[in-house]
Order: structure tokens, then C-alpha cells, then sequence
């Protein structure tokens, strides 16, 4: 009998291996090849992020009332679907629609089954099986692009169809008989009551927020930076690469520890940090520190991300309305990030988009700040 943990472990693989293959490298590449320009290709990924987050806190409240099973089977299968449409469909209003319903699939998805597998765990124990999830869907994001990569070289209609079948096939893994947590692992090391919870919520979502709106922006517009300095294709994918690994790292280090749990001040040095990286990457054009700057903000970037999810299960009593709220928040950074970092590099110059998210971490603490400053209770426990 497995753990519902390890099944929600491979399902996150999975799916992430999968939306990475199809709709973030196979459909604007396939679009790029069909003569669509820069604008055309930021909405395709820019569709998918407006709807996940508009989807997904709805479909989590609805997940808690009736269930999470069909949620995530239906996400699953209309995920699939989408992608073996993508397959046979080159114009642009088809490939726009169904990146939209690919985001809906995604967010009838995923919070559902961070509900489904972290039902029971609380504390420490929540933590480490949200850490071990988030290093999952981490390694499928680059499987998905590596294995999408090969084949679309020998054709692109086998990316979308190795990917679009194994999500269809997905759902065959809830067929294993699963087990639930067990009551001996609720193990709570900082015991918080409910109004330093939801400080902490809120808290936590804020730093999710202005991290992947600056991250966002940074990531996006880094390509016409390395093209401007002559940076080679490879490093640029290393450097992407590396603060992927990075958040891996936080992942396992806020993973395995429990220092951090319901304190302000990490959430204000993870802002701190992502000043420094931002300006590393606006004031050099040294390749070493290039990469400095991406691990210091892929960093921080898994860090928030874990921290925003385990405070928002942790204060909603509907851990899948928690999740979806959260994942409503990835969405909407996901995808302002980019949209302003791209106005104001039209307006100020390359440079500018690095400085505007050194500036972005720096309202970040000023925010968390005052945040801290009006809840007492909160405040005692950091």
C-alpha cells in the first residue's frame, strides 16, 4: 500500500514534465516556426497564468466541498487532451485557446492534490512533504523540456503526443491503493493560534507575490540582455538551469528544518537577498556573476513559494481553498512579472527591468514591515 505522499510525488512530476513539454517549450516553439512574434508568444504563455489564477482558488473551495478525486481526474484528462489537440493546431486563436484551457485544467489540478496528499500533516511533517512535492515538480520542469527538446527534433508531433498520452494515462496511478497520514506524524514544533496563522498567511503570500513578479521579470527579459552581450545559448540555459537547482535547495533546506516556521524576519531576508541578486544582474555584464545572481534569486524564490504554501494550509481549514489561493498568487506574479518587466525595458533600457525588481524587493520589505508592525500576537511569536 503506498502513502497518498508518494502518489501526489509522481503525479506532481508528472504533470509539470508534461505543461513544461507541451505548453512552455513544443507551443512557442511551434509558434516561433509558424512566423508569430514576440507579443504573440507572450500571451500563449500569458493566457495560461490569467486563467490559472483566476481558476484556481474557486476550483480549491469547490474541491473541499465535494471532493478531490474528480477534480484532479478531470485535470488530468482535459490537460491530455489539450495537448493532443496542440498537436494538429498551428494558428494562433486555436493555440491561444487551448493554453487557456490548459491553465483551467491546471488549476482544476493542483490544489486538489496538494490538498489530497498533505490531508493529516501539520507542522514539521507538512513541511517536509511539501519540500519533497516542490523537488518533484522542480525535476519534471526539467525532464518536461529536455525529453520535449529531443523529440520535437525528430518531429514536433511527438512531443505533443509522448506528452499529451503520458497525462491521460496519469490517472491510472489513483487505482493503487493509497493510505492517509497517520496521527503520530502531526508533530507541531511552534505551536501558533489562529490570528498569528493568518498573519502569517498573509505574510507569506505577499513575499510570493513580489518574488515572482521580480523573478518573472528578471527571467523574462534576461534573453534580450544575453543577446545584447553576446552570451552563448548554453549559458543562458545554465544559468536558468542553476536557479532551478538553487530552489531545490531551499526546498530541501526549509524542507528539514523548522527554524523559519512563523518568523518575519526570513521572509525579510529573502527580500534582502533578492535586491542583491537583482543588482548583480543590472550593474555587470560578467557572466560568473550573472549566475551568482540567478542562484541567489532561484533561491529565494523556492523559498517563498514553500513558506506561502505550508502558511496558507496551515491557516485554512480547507487545505484546498489554502492551495488554490496560493496558487492564485503564483499566477498572477507569473504573469505581471513579465508584462512590466517588458513596458519598462521598452521605456528605460535593458538595464531597467533588473532595477526595477531591485526596487520591487525593496517595497517587499517595506510592506513585510509594516505588515509585522500591525499584528502584535504575530510579532511575539518571531
Amino acid at each position: 500500500m503506498f502513502g497518498r505522499e508518494q502518489i501526489g510525488y509522481v503525479l506532481a512530476l508528472l504533470m509539470d514534465m508534461c505543461m513544461m513539454a507541451t505548453l512552455f517549450f513544443a507551443v512557442p516553439r511551434r509558434a516561433a516556426d509558424a512566423g508569430m512574434d514576440a507579443v504573440h508568444l507572450g500571451w500563449l504563455s500569458g493566457v495560461f497564468f490569467v486563467v490559472y489564477g483566476i481558476v484556481s482558488p474557486l476550483a480549491g473551495k469547490l474541491s473541499d466541498r465535494f471532493g478531490r478525486m474528480p477534480f484532479m481526474v478531470a485535470g488530468l484528462v482535459v490537460a491530455g487532451a489539450m495537448m493532443w489537440a496542440c498537436a494538429y493546431e498551428t494558428r494562433y486563436a486555436a493555440l491561444l485557446v487551448l493554453c487557456g484551457a490548459a491553465g483551467a485544467s491546471a488549476a482544476v489540478f493542483w490544489p486538489p492534490l496538494i490538498a489530497w496528499f498533505s490531508e493529516g500533516r501539520r507542522g514539521a511533517t507538512l513541511v517536509k512533504v511539501l519540500g519533497i512535492y516542490c523537488i518533484c515538480w522542480n525535476i519534471g520542469l526539467g525532464a518536461g523540456s529536455v525529453g520535449s527538446g529531443k523529440l520535437y527534433e525528430v518531429d514536433p508531433w511527438w512531443s505533443f503526443a509522448v506528452f499529451g498520452t503520458i497525462t491521460l494515462a496519469a490517472p491510472l496511478l489513483f487505482l493503487l491503493r493509497t493510505r492517509a497520514a497517520s496521527g503520530e506524524d502531526n508533530a507541531m514544533p511552534v505551536p501558533v493560534n489562529h490570528a498569528t496563522a493568518q498573519h502569517f498567511m498573509w505574510a507569506g503570500w505577499l513575499a510570493n507575490l513580489t518574488v515572482l513578479v521580480g523573478f518573472g521579470a528578471v527571467q523574462a527579459m534576461f534573453p534580450q540582455l544575453a543577446t545584447h552581450l553576446g552570451v552563448r545559448p548554453s549559458l543562458h540555459g545554465q544559468m536558468f538551469g542553476a536557479s532551478r537547482m538553487a530552489a531545490v535547495a531551499a526546498f530541501l533546506v526549509m524542507g528539514w528544518s523548522h527554524w523559519w516556521h512563523h518568523r518575519t524576519w526570513p521572509l525579510v531576508a529573502g527580500y534582502a537577498a533578492g535586491v542583491a541578486g537583482a543588482l548583480v544582474i543590472a550593474l555587470t555584464s560578467s557572466v560568473p556573476l550573472f549566475f551568482i545572481g540567478f542562484v541567489v534569486l532561484g533561491f529565494i524564490n523556492g523559498a517563498v513559494y514553500l513558506a506561502s504554501i505550508f502558511y496558507a494550509l496551515e491557516a485554512f481549514e480547507g487545505k484546498a481553498a489554502g492551495a488554490g489561493w496560493t496558487e492564485m498568487v503564483l499566477g498572477a506574479g507569473s504573469f505581471l512579472g513579465p508584462v512590466a518587466a517588458g513596458f519598462v525595458g521598452e521605456a528605460w533600457g535593458l538595464r531597467a527591468p533588473y532595477f526595477f525588481a531591485a526596487i520591487l524587493f525593496v517595497g517587499g520589505v517595506i510592506a513585510q514591515v509594516g505588515v509585522m508592525g500591525r499584528s502584535k500576537r504575530a510579532r511575539t511569536i518571531g
